[in-house]
C-alpha cells in the first residue's frame, strides 16, 4: 500500500464545512484559529457559517478553503500511515505545500491573503474592460479540444486550455467571445456538453499575466523549506524543489494545471491510494471514469473518518 493525499482547490465550498471536525477534534479548531489571527482577523468561520457569498471573491476563498483543508488533515493527519506524496489542484497546491511543512503556516496563509487580493484586483479590472469566462468541456478528446482552441485563436484571439482534469474533462478559460465560439464548434462537432463555471476570472491562463510581478515581489518575503513528502507541482508534473518554486509558482498563475498528468504519475510511482482531503468530491469523481487510477476516498466531514482504516485496508474507490 502506498498513500497519496490530494487536496481540492476552489469551488466546492459549502455552507458548514470543516465546522463539525472543529467540533470533534482540537486540531481542527487550532487551524481555523490560527488562520484567522494570521490574516489580521478574516472572518473565516463566521462566512463558511452564514454568509457563503463572500467566497465568490478569490481574495476570500483562498484563505478559507486552504483552511478548511488543513483543519480535517490535521485532525486525521495521527492516524494515517506513511505519505508518499501530497498534491492539490490549482490552489489546492499550496494546501500542499502547507500540509507538507514545505510553507510554513504563518507564511502561508499570509501569502495566500495577497495573492488572493492580487488575482481579484485583476479579474475586476478584465471585468471592467473584457468579460471573460472558464468552460468545462467534457466527453472532448484532447487533441480535438486543443485543436480547435488553436483555430479559433487566429481569428478571435484569446482563448486558452486552463486546467487538463482528466480524459473526460478539461477547462478553457478566455473572453466570452472566444468561449462562445469554442462552444458553438465544439456542437458542430457533436460535443455538447460545456458548462460555465462560476468563477471570478480565467485562471491558469496568459489573461491572468497582469498578477505575475505582484505575486513574484510576493513570493521574495517567503522562506520555502524542503519538506520530507515530495509535493507534485501542477505546473511541471514533478515534486517541487527550491531552486525552482518561486518560479513555477508565478507560472502557475498563467500555465495550464496538469492534474490527469499529475494523476497519472502517482500510479506511475505505485500510489496505490488517494485520500482527498477539503470540501467536496471533485477530485474522487474526476477519478471516477480512469482507467487504472489508484482507489480514492474523500474525507470532508467527520463521519468519513471511520471509512479510513478499512479504505487503507482495502481500498475500494468512493
Amino acid at each position: 500500500m502506498k498513500l497519496a493525499i490530494i487536496f481540492n482547490g476552489q469551488g466546492a465550498h459549502y455552507e458548514g464545512m470543516g465546522l463539525d471536525f472543529q467540533a470533534a477534534y482540537t486540531e481542527a479548531k487550532t487551524e481555523f484559529d490560527t488562520a484567522e489571527t494570521v490574516t489580521d482577523g478574516m472572518q473565516i468561520r463566521q462566512w463558511i457559517e452564514s454568509d457563503l457569498d463572500q467566497f465568490k471573491a478569490t481574495r476570500n476563498a483562498q484563505v478559507a478553503i486552504t483552511a478548511t483543508s488543513l483543519a480535517i488533515f490535521n485532525s486525521i493527519a495521527p492516524t494515517l500511515p506513511a505519505i508518499s506524496f501530497m498534491a492539490g489542484l490549482s490552489l489546492g497546491e499550496y494546501t500542499a505545500l502547507m500540509a507538507s511543512g514545505m510553507l510554513s503556516k504563518t507564511e502561508g496563509y499570509q501569502l495566500l491573503k495577497e495573492r488572493g487580493e492580487i488575482m481579484s484586483q485583476h479579474c475586476e479590472q478584465l471585468a471592467s474592460s473584457t468579460p471573460v469566462q472558464m468552460l468545462a468541456v467534457m466527453n472532448m478528446p484532447f487533441d480535438q479540444i486543443e485543436s480547435l482552441v488553436n483555430e479559433i485563436n487566429i481569428e478571435h484571439p484569446e482563448l486558452y486550455i486552463a486546467n487538463i482534469n482528466s480524459n473526460q474533462q478539461v477547462i478553457i478559460a478566455g473572453t466570452e467571445t472566444t468561449t462562445q465560439v469554442f462552444k458553438e464548434r465544439a456542437k458542430e462537432l457533436g460535443y455538447k456538453k460545456t458548462m460555465p463555471l462560476k468563477v471570478e476570472g480565467p485562471f491558469h491562463s496568459p489573461l491572468m499575466s497582469g498578477t505575475q510581478a505582484a505575486f513574484a515581489t510576493a513570493l521574495e518575503k517567503v522562506t520555502f523549506t524542503q519538506a520530507e513528502i515530495p509535493v507534485i507541482s501542477n505546473t511541471t508534473v514533478t515534486p517541487h524543489n527550491l531552486a525552482t518554486i518561486n518560479e513555477l509558482l508565478v507560472r502557475h498563475l498563467v500555465e495550464p494545471v496538469k492534474w490527469r498528468q499529475t494523476i497519472d504519475f502517482l500510479t506511475e510511482q505505485g500510489v496505490t491510494h488517494l485520500i482527498q482531503i477539503g470540501p467536496g468530491k471533485t477530485l474522487a469523481q474526476l477519478l471516477k471514469r480512469e482507467k487504472n487510477a489508484p482507489a480514492c476516498l474523500v474525507i470532508d466531514k467527520v463521519e468519513d473518518v471511520a471509512d479510513i482504516q478499512p479504505f487503507l485496508n482495502g481500498g475500494e474507490n468512493e
